[in-house]
C-alpha cells in the first residue's frame, strides 16, 4: 500500500488552454486539452473535466457548471494521452472581482483512481465582455458595488 501512495504522488495533471491572456467574451469557443503526466497508465474510476463558474467571498456560495467530460471510466487512464474539449462560452455570469463577492471561471480536471485518493487540478480563465481588458486589476473595470442602506 506505501507503494501505491507513493505511485499517486507522481502523478501530474497538465490543463492547457488556448489563448495566451486567459480572457476570453461570451460567445468565444474555449478549447483547450488536458493530460496525466505520469510514467505509467494509472487504473481509474473515472476522470472527468469540469467548464464551470463559481463564487467566492461573503455568504453562500453559488456555482454552476457549463461543460462536462467523462474521459475515462473503470479503466486505465493512458499516462501521457491527450484529452482534447471545447464548449463555447454562455453570456454570463462575467468574472467580477469585487470586495464582498467574487465570480471566478475554471477548467477543473477530477481524477477517482481505482485505490487511493482523487486528485485533480485546476486552470483559471476571465469570461468578460468584449471592451473589456483583462490583465489589469478588475476592480477599476467593474462598477462600483452598491452600498447597503444607502437611499437613491
Amino acid at each position: 500500500m506505501e507503494h501505491q501512495s507513493e505511485i499517486l504522488m507522481e502523478h501530474q495533471i497538465e490543463i492547457l488552454l488556448d489563448g495566451k491572456d486567459l480572457v476570453l467574451r461570451p460567445g468565444d469557443m474555449l478549447r483547450g486539452g488536458w493530460r496525466l503526466n505520469a510514467a505509467y497508465a494509472l487504473p481509474v474510476k473515472k476522470a472527468e473535466l469540469f467548464v464551470l463558474w463559481f463564487t467566492e467571498g461573503l455568504g453562500d456560495t453559488d456555482d454552476g457548471t457549463l461543460f462536462h467530460q467523462v474521459a475515462v471510466e473503470n479503466a486505465a487512464l493512458d499516462a501521457g494521452r491527450a484529452f482534447p474539449f471545447e464548449t463555447p462560452l454562455p453570456p454570463g455570469p462575467w468574472t467580477y472581482d469585487g470586495k464582498y463577492v467574487k465570480i471566478r471561471w475554471a477548467v477543473r480536471v477530477f481524477i477517482t483512481p481505482q485505490s487511493g485518493k482523487a486528485f485533480g487540478a485546476e486552470e483559471r480563465f476571465q469570461l468578460l465582455p468584449r471592451g473589456r481588458q483583462g490583465g489589469a486589476p478588475m476592480e477599476r473595470n467593474e462598477p462600483p458595488e452598491p452600498q447597503f442602506g444607502a437611499t437613491a
